[in-house]
C-alpha cells in the first residue's frame, strides 16, 4: 500500500511475520507514541541523515548506514539539523521469525547487534538491491505465502551482521564508536539516561534530577530532548510502562500492585497509558501474554 503528500511518501506491506515501510519525508519528523515494541528493527537508511537514540546512546547515522533494534529497546529517530529530507527502509520481524532467522544465522544473542553501522560500499550494494527484490516480493498477490520473503530478511540480516564483525576488526577511529555521538551534550545525556532507567518506579522531580547532575532544569529539559526526542516524563513514562508489561507477563500481581511497582501513583492514569502504548488493557495484555506472532496489532503503522 502507497501513500503520498507534499511531505512525505510511503509504500508499506504487512506478511505474516513481518511489516515493511518504505518512507521519503521531506519535513522534520517525530516517531508516533510506540517506542518499544516486541519486533526486532532493521532500519536502512538511503537518503539523507537522521539521529537515532537507543536505550541509552545516540547514534548519528547516514545514508549508506544501517540499524539494528532488538525486542522492547526503547528507540527514537530524531532531525539531524539542516538535513530535514531523508529516506529508510525499515523492516520489522516478529519475535518467531526474528528467533528462527537468528538460528539459521548462527546469531545466539541479537540483543549484541543493537545499534548502527556503516556498510562497506560492497555490502550496501547488496542491502539495496535486496531491498528492491524484497518490495517487489512484497507487492506481489503471491506475498501471503512467499517463502522468499523470508530468505530476503535472513539476507539482510546476515549482511548487518558481517558488517558487525567487519567493524570488530577496525581501529577504533573507524569502528561504531565513530558514528555514536559521544559530546559533551551527549555525554551528560547518556548518564542521565541510565540514572533514570535505574530508578524509573521513584518519584522523580525534575529539579532534584537536574541538581544531581550539577545542571539547571531548563538546560536539562532542553538538552534532554534535543538529545532523545523525549521529554523526561515522557522517557520515564516508557521506562515504566516496559517494567509493567514484564510484571504483567512474569507474575500474577494484581494490576493495581503491578501500577504501583511500576512507578505509577494513579491506577486510572496507568490504564489509560498502557493502552496507549500497547493497543490494549493491562489484563487484555496479561492474558493474551507475548505477542511474537506477527499479528498486524504486533507493528506499529504508519
Amino acid at each position: 500500500m502507497s501513500t503520498q503528500t507534499q511531505t512525505e511518501q510511503i509504500s508499506f506491506w504487512q506478511a505474516p511475520g513481518l511489516f515493511a515501510e518504505d518512507v521519503t519525508r521531506v519535513r522534520d519528523f517525530s516517531m508516533p507514541v510506540r517506542h518499544f515494541h516486541e519486533s526486532v528493527e532493521l532500519y536502512f537508511l538511503l537518503e539523507g541523515e537522521r539521529y537515532y537514540f537507543i536505550e541509552q546512546d545516540t547514534w548519528h547515522v547516514k545514508a549508506g548506514m544501517a540499524v539494528l533494534i532488538a525486542s522492547n529497546q526503547i528507540h527514537k529517530t530524531s532531525l539531524v539539523p539542516g538535513c530535514s529530507v531523508h529516506r529508510r527502509f525499515l523492516l520489522q520481524l516478529s519475535p518467531a521469525l526474528a528467533g528462527r532467522l537468528c538460528a539459521l544465522a548462527d546469531i545466539r544473542e541479537i540483543e549484541a547487534l543493537s545499534g548502527a553501522v556503516a556498510f562497506s560500499a560492497d555490502s550496501w550494494t547488496m542491502a539495496r538491491h535486496i531491498i528492491g527484490q524484497m518490495e517487489k516480493e512484497l507487492a506481489s498477490p503471491t506475498a501471503e505465502s512467499s517463502p522468499m520473503l523470508d530468505s530476503y530478511a535472513l539476507q539482510l540480516l546476515l549482511l548487518f551482521a558481517r558488517s558487525r564483525r567487519e567493524e570488530a576488526g577496525l581501529p577504533a577511529a573507524r569502528s561504531a564508536d565513530a558514528v555514536r555521538s559521544d559530546s559533551g551534550v551527549h555525554r551528560t545525556v547518556h548518564e542521565i539516561v541510565l540514572y533514570l532507567q535505574a530508578h524509573c518506579c521513584e518519584p522523580c522531580r525534575l529539579d532534584s534530577l537536574a541538581a544531581r547532575f550539577y545542571i539547571s532544569t531548563p538546560y536539562l529539559t532542553r538538552i534532554f530532548k534535543s538529545v532523545t526526542g523525549f521529554t523526561v516524563v515522557e522517557y520515564l513514562t516508557v521506562c515504566r510502562l516496559r517494567r509493567a508489561r514484564r510484571l504483567l507477563l512474569d507474575t500474577t500481581l494484581p494490576v493495581t500492585e503491578v501500577a504501583a511497582r511500576s512507578g505509577f501513583g494513579n491506577l486510572n492514569y496507568f490504564e489509560k497509558m498502557f493502552k496507549r502504548f500497547t493497543n490494549q488493557t493491562p489484563l487484555k495484555f496479561r492474558q493474551s501474554g507475548s505477542s511474537g506472532n506477527g499479528k498486524a496489532e504486533d507493528f506499529p503503522h504508519p
